[in-house]
């Protein structure tokens, strides 16, 4: 017998499903997942992966879990902005735009936000939505943004559909704050394809306490190429966790690039399965943190089949009291022979207060492994660089800002979309450099 609390908390799942016309198995997932939530326990602190980080983030007091139905939305953007091949902006879980160029649609490419997906697609959506690449059970706050999810992103490409300019989806707080929102991405790369998505969450200072829990699930088929960059500049009064797995066919590639400024206390789990031979992933990390911010990343390169290879790259810029945790792990499994796999942290210190730490772990079970390496370094501003870039007229903020820039170019190269297209590289590279004064 439900309590009056749990039944309440029911009766506004159900109506937050009713409100967006949900199918009746969309509902019972949601139901499900919060059963789930209620019972999963949350990290006791004696984890590994909690060891070293604040778990007050976790706590909701304060943040509206069933907001009531949004209005007055804000205008939308400008379409067409930076030349992307499709957009889809989002407030506070509610879809305020969304387009994706004709020629597109006519190859069959959906570009969409979920609740419209599953009124038009739900054969694309439910073979797929949280049920191959992450699912409810994989802990608590998967389990609650699995019951709660609101707006999310379906970008399904069919097989051999070749998408050479970047798609972009944004998701936004407004101002009133107070609220958490549950973005979702999910993209299907068919057999042969090729996309790039280009996602942004981020809010102003100034919004109310809130909390973010995104889920991302990559689904890409045998042959096919996707490229993810999701950029993180939450406000400093929120608290993000996001979960990000891809799941990856014979002869595939993925290219991951995350860039992390924002959020008060932000905890990302990345993973990628490499299931079949000739399979291919790429991570790239860049951060930039300071004040008390605390960032937690833990990623998973998973050799599941022969002949896979993956390389993670993370770099990190920290001043003032700020906090980055890493833990990262390379997985070959038996049968997973001539991996290739490598996995790489490089930090940089602006201060004393600042603090790195660095946790590569490599669990090799395969015999005839072409390589499995890790490597971690932290280091500071080498004050004989700045007198030599100060001696030749620089003050000492821009011989600073000089060597940020060259310690992330690395990162900012290795990521596609920025050497491809020169106006989405100066964006997404102002947004990392320009926090470094």
């Amino acid at each position: 017998m439900l309590d009056s609390v749990s039944l309440r908390k029911r009766q506004a799942i159900e109506e937050l499903s009713a409100r967006h016309e949900e199918p009746i198995w969309l509902l019972q997932h949601r139901l499900k997942a919060w059963r789930l939530y209620e019972d999963i326990l949350p990290p006791s602190g004696e984890e590994e992966e909690w060891r070293r980080t604040d778990r007050s983030a976790l706590s909701l007091e304060g943040v509206r879990l069933f907001p009531g139905a949004v209005t007055n939305l804000p205008a939308p953007r400008r379409r067409g902005r930076d030349g992307y091949a499709g957009e889809i902006d989002q407030r506070d879980g509610v879809t305020i735009s969304r387009r994706l160029a004709a020629d597109l649609e006519r190859q069959g490419i959906v570009f969409s936000d979920l609740h419209a997906a599953a009124r038009e697609h739900p054969e694309l959506l439910r073979p797929y939505f949280m049920t191959e690449a992450v699912q409810p059970i994989s802990w608590k706050f998967v389990a609650l943004h699995a019951a709660l999810w609101r707006g999310g992103v379906l970008l399904y490409v069919p097989a051999g559909a070749q998408i050479s300019v970047p798609l972009h989806a944004a998701v936004g707080l407004s101002r009133s704050g107070g609220v958490a929102v549950f973005p979702h991405t999910l993209i299907v790369a068919e057999e042969g394809s090729s996309v790039t998505l280009i996602e942004e969450h981020a809010s102003h200072d100034d919004v109310r306490p809130g909390l973010s829990s995104a889920v991302v699930e990559l689904l890409v088929r045998d042959g096919a190429t996707v490229r993810y960059i999701g950029v993180q500049d939450w406000g400093k009064n929120v608290n993000s966790f996001s979960t990000i797995r891809a799941v990856l066919g014979a002869d595939s590639r993925l290219e991951i690039g995350l860039i992390g400024s924002g959020s008060r206390s932000a905890k990302a789990n990345v993973e990628a399965v490499l299931s079949a031979p000739g399979a291919s992933a790429n991570i790239v990390g860049l951060f930039l943190a300071g004040g008390e911010q605390h960032m937690n990343y833990a990623t998973v390169q998973d050799h599941r089949a022969a002949n896979t290879t993956s390389d993670l790259l993370f770099k990190s810029v920290l001043k003032d009291g700020a906090r980055l945790v890493w833990n990262g792990l390379t997985r070959i499994r038996r049968g997973a022979a001539e991996s290739d796999a490598n996995q790489s942290s490089q930090n940089l210190l602006l201060g004393e207060s600042a603090r790195v730490a660095q946790i590569p772990v490599l669990e090799i079970e395969a015999h005839d492994v072409t390589r499995c390496s890790h490597g971690a370094t932290i280091s500071s501003v080498d004050e004989e660089q700045l007198y030599y870039m100060m001696s030749r007229g620089l003050t000492r903020q821009d011989a600073t800002q000089a060597i940020v820039d060259g310690f992330l170019r690395q990162g900012l190269e290795r990521l596609t979309p920025v050497s491809a297209n020169d106006g989405i590289g100066r964006a997404l590279e102002r947004r990392l450099l320009a926090k470094v004064a």
